[in-house]
């Protein structure tokens, strides 16, 4: 780096600079003194430092005693100064651009991520300069101190692989430390829980309340003239400091590990120790609770503080001294940083020489070389598809010579051979099984005659997010030809218009037998215009502004200007289609001509948003003009009903409907109302049900109807059913539309409600939802289990498709699902597929049907349905590995 200069041989410095400090109020900080915060969440400096820096934070100035709250922002500007590092280069021992993967050799006392004192002296930021890079992703983490092999990705889409694949236990590693003594000739398996006690020196103890840890070790020479060890580690898992606290519990620690070779660790009551309580520190602003736990402490922040030149203590003096003199207030506060430092030996030199220019903040000594490293070395990373592999350090040759610098071949550095190594043996699938291709389940086609000619045009109501299904389902079983029919949607728009009057009457049979399962209701057309979009645009750019003025929906709410321009523009909307109207209400006429003079009117509105209008409101407004219509159209008087009119009128807010929008737009993505139509409807059948739980029923029983059409199912043999399940879901609606929705379509099938054996040929599974009172983190465990079972109970290849509404927990437990799988060698697991349409070649010119495919893309493999609310997830059982 052009601002590096050697500062001492072996080292690399960087000239100070200003830095900007900005971090958000984090839920544990919440309630507490801003001054407790900072000296025992960061504890790097002392309170008299931290006493001075609150009173001259930059914004508004708050008191050390400031109580901090939630979101608050906490800025700071500082002249930082790094402190100097190794200048060993970092050796690349791989680089694939195409598969974004990069193997990199880090040199020890260089962190991996800004951390500290540390910036732009991390490895993260060292590699981006010497590569050319801009984007660092590293799968794997090493200490400070450590050195060894880091393995990075240089795309989202290859980091999300390797990290699944440290995740699944894929990956093993081997490291080479040197330790205290003659380590056993023997292979030794630690398995010693670990507790952290200490968030900023990163402390781990062994107690039986820690995380679950297991390291392999097995000597490879001792050396009497230094009574040290080389020794290889295998850690099966990855807990901080693993390899460093398993080393120090069989009595051989690192020999220069300044943390867990300290000399206080020899008066250490270790059943003292072992009641520490896990995460006290973070209960109690930092301190551990335990009388041994922090002494350790003391002790190891001692050390340390002679190894900076007694930089605490001078900047205890210096800063205690500037804020007497300004009269701050002195504030009493727990954990070894509110207490003051211990003076330095008499031969120190004075503080004055070794203080910034700029800043007056006490300047550290260059660290010696032996304290930039410890004795530990990462030296192998591998699966059972690539290896990489480092050379002996100097400090582990087996002789002065040093003519032996690979590993030797033992059986811990092979794969799942002599050894027992769990986790960390695990098999990838390495080669695809053939399979028979699966198609949806087939629709019987409806040969259907033509009605008249002067039906009018059809609008479908239809579940949001499922349009494409519907025009597949009109297409293949009406059969007709494209000359004759005109099908009109948008994904997400929420309804379906076919133009071409000749089939109204077969799709609205269709549609009362329940045969067009994504289908809501069935509307006459009353006309269409598209929204102006400037127009839309204002009334979302006043709901921002009367949201942030603290407004509501609210009745006694007067509507805005671009509100009252809206009105009246539906207003014109209507009237302008005043003979689709007639015509629709004529053809209505005639098929019910004893109906009662009732009408009932509803509004879709979508995802569109406006400063005051309720949906309420709009329905007014559209109630007017409908009763002013029927009245002056039939002579007769119109009474309005909220269920069970005679004449139902709904009008349709419809996104993307008839023009060219993205499908990432809406509110939060383009800050504004999405692009779309109003469609005005009149429903073909009087008289129905309209109460609530009759509504509710119907776009359940809709929904999962839907949901079903797109299972594919394999093959069929006459002699057999197929078998089929919704497991534990609770949808009652869910259960019958999957019975009832396979004898329509002429499919034998048995429903089986408890599968205790591998059965199934096919499932639907509504996964669980967080409940009242429920922990979020408690539902990962119990959807992992739920995906387990349908794992074990579906027959190899078989579909299942899984309804969420947390898509980002379903996606991540069926990674932890395969990811079990691997570990325990089993044969199947399921993994999440793209839905893949088999239609007739010529509705490939659908603009739905590609945007649906662009949405599975979009969601990484899912789709939406009903107002994003409600995600599925098709998966597949596939092998897993070849054995």
């Amino acid at each position: 780096m052009s601002e590096c200069a050697a500062a001492a041989p072996g080292l690399r410095r960087l000239a100070p600079y200003w830095y900007e400090y900005k971090t958000r109020a984090k839920t544990r900080w919440y309630g507490r003194q801003i001054l407790e915060v900072f000296t025992t969440e960061f504890r790097d400096r002392t309170k008299e430092y931290y006493t001075w820096a609150i009173y001259n934070v930059n914004g508004n100035t708050v008191t050390p005693t400031y109580r901090v709250q939630n979101s608050d922002l906490i800025v700071n500007k500082v002249h930082r100064h790094e402190p100097a590092v190794s200048d060993s280069p970092v050796r690349i021992l791989y680089r694939d651009d195409e598969k974004g993967r990069l193997v990199v050799v880090k040199p020890g006392s260089i962190p991996v991520h800004a951390t500290g004192r540390y910036h732009k002296h991390t490895l993260v930021e060292m590699v981006k300069e010497q590569t050319g890079l801009e984007q660092l992703y590293p799968s794997n983490r090493l200490d400070r101190l450590t050195s060894g092999i880091m393995v990075f990705s240089t795309t989202k889409d290859a980091a999300r692989d390797l990290g699944n694949d440290f995740n699944a236990g894929l990956v093993n590693k081997a490291y080479i430390c040197r330790v205290v003594g003659q380590f056993p000739e023997t292979l030794l398996d630690c398995q010693e829980p670990i507790l952290a006690v200490d968030r900023q020196s990163g402390l781990n103890i062994i107690h039986p309340k820690g995380k679950s840890c297991r390291t392999l070790f097995q000597r490879l020479f001792y050396d009497p003239d230094s009574d040290s060890s080389v020794v290889l580690c295998r850690p099966i898992t990855g807990r901080t400091h693993q390899i460093r606290v398993h080393a120090q519990f069989l009595g051989h620690p690192i020999t220069n590990d300044p943390l867990y070779n300290h000399a206080v660790w020899a008066s250490v009551d270790n059943n003292v120790l072992a009641t520490a309580q896990p995460r006290h520190y973070e209960r109690v602003g930092g301190e551990t609770g335990n009388l041994e736990v922090e002494r350790v402490l003391a002790a190891l922040k001692g050390a340390r503080d002679d190894s900076e030149g007694w930089a605490r203590w001078r900047d205890d003096v210096l800063f205690g001294t500037i804020n007497r003199e300004m009269q701050y207030e002195s504030i009493d506060v727990p954990g070894p940083n509110g207490q003051p430092a211990s003076p330095p030996p008499v031969d120190v030199a004075p503080m004055t020489s070794d203080i910034c220019d700029v800043c007056r903040v006490p300047l550290l000594s260059d660290p010696a070389p032996e304290e930039l490293y410890i004795y530990l070395h990462a030296i192998k990373y591998w699966t059972d598809t690539w290896s990489f592999q480092d050379e002996l350090p100097w400090w582990a040759l087996p002789s002065k010579e040093g003519n032996q610098r690979q590993l030797p071949d033992i059986p811990l550095l092979t794969h799942h051979q002599g050894v027992d190594v769990g986790k960390g043996g695990a098999y990838r699938r390495v080669e695809e099984p053939k399979e028979t291709p699966l198609t949806l389940i087939e629709r019987p086609v409806v040969q259907a005659k033509p009605s008249s000619s002067e039906t009018p045009a059809i609008v479908l109501a239809v579940t949001r997010g499922l349009e494409d299904v519907t025009q597949y389902d009109l297409l293949h079983r009406l059969s007709p030809t494209d000359d004759l029919i005109k099908i009109e949607s948008a994904l997400h728009s929420g309804v379906v218009c076919v133009n071409a009057s000749p089939f109204a009457g077969a799709i609205i049979a269709l549609s009362h037998n329940a045969r067009l399962p994504t289908v809501l209701d069935v509307y006459y057309d009353m006309g269409r215009l598209t929204l102006p979009q400037d127009l839309m645009d204002d009334l979302f750019t006043e709901r921002i502004a009367f949201l942030g003025a603290g407004g509501s929906h609210k009745n006694d709410v007067p509507s805005t200007a671009h509100e009252q321009r809206f009105l009246e523009w539906i207003q014109h909307a209507w009237n302008s289609n005043a003979d689709q109207q007639k015509h629709a209400l004529e053809v209505f006429s005639a098929s019910f001509p004893d109906v009662q003079p009732s009408f009932s009117v509803t509004v879709d509105r979508s995802s569109y948003v406006f400063p005051t209008l309720s949906t309420s409101a709009l329905e007014s407004q559209v109630m007017q003009l409908v009763s002013q219509w029927l009245a002056s159209a039939t002579s007769q008087n119109w009474l309005h009903q909220k269920r069970n009119a005679s004449v139902a009128v709904k009008m349709f807010l419809a996104p993307r409907f008839a023009v060219q929008e993205s499908l990432e737009s809406g509110p939060r993505a383009r800050q504004g109302n999405p692009r779309g139509s109003v469609i005005f409807g009149l429903r073909v059948s009087a008289q129905q049900d309209d109460s609530a739980d009759v509504t509710r029923n119907t776009i359940a029983y809709s929904r999962a109807s839907a949901v079903v059409g797109l299972l594919p199912l394999p093959g069929q043999d006459p002699a057999h059913s197929l078998k089929l399940s919704t497991l534990r879901s609770k949808d009652t609606a869910l259960q019958s539309a999957l019975i009832d929705q396979l004898n329509a379509r002429c499919i034998a099938s048995d429903y089986v409600r408890q599968p205790a054996s591998e059965s199934l040929h096919g499932a639907i599974v509504e996964l669980p939802e967080k409940q009242r009172g429920m922990a979020h983190a408690a539902l990962f465990p119990l959807t992992v289990e739920w995906i387990s079972e349908l794992s074990d109970v579906l027959i190899p290849y078989a579909h299942a498709i899984l309804l969420t509404s947390e898509p980002k927990l379903a996606l991540r437990s069926l990674r932890e699902v395969e990811n079990e799988a691997r570990r325990t060698s089993a044969p199947y697991t399921l993994q999440l597929v793209h839905f893949q349409w088999i239609t007739p070649n010529r509705i490939a010119h659908i603009a739905t049907l590609q945007d649906s495919k662009k949405e599975t893309e979009l969601r990484n493999g899912m789709r939406s349905i009903s107002h994003h609310h409600t995600y599925l997830v098709l998966v597949r059982k596939v092998a897993l590995y070849r054995s």
